[in-house]
């Protein structure tokens, strides 16, 4: 069981290192802007661009926020956190599953088990 425990605190680790961690992704977009002389209109290499935004769901409804480059690249890094988080809580959730498992093998043999049963009706 040492080991297991070991491996679990390693887990809790990575968890920890991971920082800041956002939902959403990030969109490149380029725009037209309207104007009948510009050569936005004329062609899709023309256009104006790139913008980047920050879309995620807020309350059920699509939201985007407006990003510069800067703020570009520290929101992916944001994002990507979060996708990591995910994986790891996926993995500390099956390490349990797995470690609850071999505590029942482990149970003294002998000592009766009760089941718990749900009470029917009132």
């Amino acid at each position: 069981m040492r080991q297991k425990e070991k491996e679990y605190e390693k887990l809790k680790l990575r968890v920890l290192k991971i920082g800041i961690a956002i939902p959403g992704t990030i969109r490149e977009t380029f725009l037209i802007c309207g104007k009948e002389n510009c050569k936005c209109a004329q062609s899709e290499h023309d256009r104006h661009g790139p913008y980047y935004f920050w879309n995620r769901k807020v309350g059920g409804k699509l939201t985007s926020k407006s990003l510069n480059s800067e703020q570009r690249h520290q929101y992916e890094q944001w994002i990507s956190n979060r996708r990591q988080l995910e994986e790891l809580v996926e993995a500390i959730v099956a390490f349990s599953l797995n470690y609850a498992t071999l505590l029942q093998h482990d149970a003294v043999p002998g000592k009766s088990r009760k089941t718990i049963r749900a009470k029917r009706g009132k």
